[in-house]
């Protein structure tokens, strides 16, 4: 029996910052050059990936392991950058729909799956609130899917 193409090999789940310092650098390069978050994050945030990845693993590590090293507030952030360019449910969508791809294709298991859930979470909040609508009742039903549209962000709040 001859082994199957490397993209056939099984994944590794998230385990640990290293991890996640992989998935948020393959991440942020996809997002980086993609026609409609890559103006946002290079010339309106002008976002030094190198300065950025240590505060990001912290707020995963935080997120996928309860580490409780991310002490900032991701809202405000966020909030400033819409103020500068309007950040819509379009680019929230198309955020996670790259957050799920990059997450997809490096790891697979229940922190992989928790990642995912919580990204959902993460920019359905935040899209609500930079829009000023009221958050959603916790749908538990409704798993988060890859190649989402704005209409289909995860409505479990984050807030």
């Amino acid at each position: 029996m001859t082994a199957g193409p490397p993209d056939s090999m099984p994944r590794p789940d998230i385990t640990s910052r290293t991890d996640i310092a992989g998935l948020l650098t393959a991440f942020y390069a996809r997002a980086f050059s993609d026609d409609l978050l890559g103006p946002v994050f290079v010339d309106i945030a002008r976002m030094d990936l190198a300065a950025h990845l240590p505060v990001m693993c912290d707020f995963w590590e935080t997120v996928l392991f309860r580490a409780g090293l991310y002490r900032r507030n991701a809202l405000h952030v966020h909030r400033d950058l819409d103020a500068r360019t309007p950040l819509t449910a379009v680019h929230f969508a198309r955020w996670l729909d790259l957050w799920i791809t990059t997450t997809d294709e490096r790891h697979a298991g229940p922190v992989a799956e928790l990642a995912k859930l919580q990204a959902g979470r993460i920019a359905g909040s935040m899209s609500r609130r930079l829009s000023g609508r009221q958050p959603k009742q916790p749908d538990m039903q409704r798993p988060v899917q890859h190649g989402c549209a704005a209409r289909d962000l995860n409505p479990q709040p984050a807030d």
